[in-house]
């Protein structure tokens, strides 16, 4: 019997730096092929770490959104808020890196708001808050408030 050679296993790390290069790399023919490479990761790979997974549906978030796909976006920002304990505890060099371009919350609170469902963005804001996206959010979560009054 011969020896079958078995794939090469990637680190977490190895797999998101093919993820944002291959999503970047898609975003040159636009949003909707940044969605279908992210899409298309997801079916392809069945055993994706959960704290690559967050960043995966961060950039999902956005790209759906920027192509209104409303219905997309608001799975991509459940997915992505579900995995962020895990990409915050497991992948911390990456996160803080990240964390300035996260897309999610943002994507969460519009979707939210144009729903008039005021008391889910209002946690979205505490979540930006929490995870140290800055005074923008507090200043965004006074604006809804009022929206409430």
């Amino acid at each position: 019997m011969s020896d079958r050679r078995r794939p090469p296993v990637k680190n977490p790390d190895e797999i998101l730096e093919n993820v944002f290069a291959g999503h970047r790399e898609a975003l040159i023919g636009g949003r909707e092929n940044g969605k279908r490479y992210l899409l298309n990761f997801l079916e392809k790979f069945n055993s994706i770490p959960n704290a690559v997974k967050f960043f995966i549906y961060d950039l999902l978030a956005e790209d759906a959104y920027q192509i209104d796909d409303l219905v997309l976006c608001r799975q991509a920002v459940d997915r992505a808020g579900g995995y962020l304990e895990e990409a915050r505890a497991n992948n911390i060099r990456q996160f803080t890196e990240y964390l300035p371009s996260l897309r999610f919350i943002e994507r969460g609170i519009s979707i939210a708001v144009d729903a008039g469902e005021y008391e889910s963005a209002l946690s979205f804001c505490d979540l930006a808050i929490e995870i140290g996206l800055g005074k923008a959010y507090a200043a965004k979560r006074a604006s809804i408030e009022k929206m409430l009054l």
